[in-house]
């Protein structure tokens, strides 16, 4: 009887230093790293809940990972995977730029550009690498029908972020409203490329390359 205590005893130490070298072995890994590692999970849910992660705890270094599940085979991890990138994009810490943001974005929706651009002014002064704040005061621009300031912040958008396929678009429409089929066929295919769930750009792309082969001819 005593033999078999001690022998409890032995192994319950040994599945409790187990039970501490796992937990170590899990502890030594982030929540995004974890994330990271779950992006390749057999299982959809998985990889839904490891996106969803990422757009709350991952860096601009983790978007090409996250990109790759704009492919996935589950419509709905394409769904999240859309999702995440773009909330990752929207993240800002800076919680007085983050303010003025917001504000930004709700004069736009309201149609107001121009009180839009002086918040966004405030915003690219604090936080220049905010792509995003670029991104919008393009469109504010493009609500003025400035084309020129439009485009050009939204360049300095794509050299922040050159992963962005919402911005390639806006680029490609402003290109094609000055009759330049070529820029704007190049910058819907790298959307596209990219963003394979872009279907909505196939026809226009179909249409762009139909009028550059006219004009060979």
């Amino acid at each position: 009887m005593g033999c078999v205590f001690k022998f409890l005893i032995l192994a319950s130490v040994f599945l409790s230093l187990g039970q501490s070298t796992l937990a170590e072995d899990w502890g030594s890994k982030s929540g995004r790293e974890q994330a990271l590692e779950e992006l390749k999970d057999f299982d959809p849910s998985v990889r839904r809940g490891a996106l969803a992660r990422l757009e709350e705890t991952g860096v601009d270094e983790d978007v090409p990972y996250m990109l790759r599940l704009l492919r996935d085979d589950n419509f709905s991890v394409r769904g999240m995977a859309d999702q995440a990138i773009t909330g990752l994009w929207l993240r800002l810490d800076n919680l007085s730029a983050k303010r003025l943001f917001v504000k930004a974005i709700g004069a736009l929706q309201s149609g107001q550009a121009k009180q839009a651009i002086v918040h966004l002014d405030a915003v690219i002064e604090a936080e220049p690498s905010f792509s995003e704040a670029w991104n919008k005061r393009g469109d504010a621009w493009l609500r003025l029908d400035d084309l020129d300031r439009a485009l050009a912040d939204y360049e300095v958008a794509l050299k922040l972020n050159p992963y962005h396929y919402g911005v390639m678009q806006s680029c490609a429409s402003i290109w094609m409203e000055r009759s330049q089929a070529r820029k704007a066929y190049n910058y819907l295919s790298q959307a596209i490329a990219i963003n394979p769930n872009l279907d909505h750009l196939i026809p226009v792309i179909v249409d762009l390359e139909e009028r550059l082969e006219n004009d060979r001819i």
